[in-house]
């Protein structure tokens, strides 16, 4: 049987803290990430890159150099 972590909006809430920003994947995948260093190591466009995009903006579009995907990214600001 699976277990429930979240389980109280006190822990829904701390765990929302925690997820930064917003991947679309060009499959229509989404994931969520901590650091533009964890999504760097997913999708392979340096972590610099996306920081310097998402500096004046809330979102921006990337292609990965290694396989010519393009990757959305949102910056999410949940409080």
């Amino acid at each position: 049987m699976k277990v429930m972590e979240l389980d109280s909006y006190k822990k829904f809430e701390s765990y929302m803290k925690q997820l930064n920003y917003l991947v679309i994947y060009p499959d229509k995948e989404v994931s969520f990430f901590k650091s533009l260093r964890n999504i760097s190591d997913e999708i392979y466009v340096d972590h610099s890159t996306i920081a310097k995009k998402l500096k004046d903006e809330d979102s921006c579009y990337v292609i990965s150099k290694l396989n010519n995907f393009m990757y959305y990214i949102k910056k999410m600001h949940l409080k």
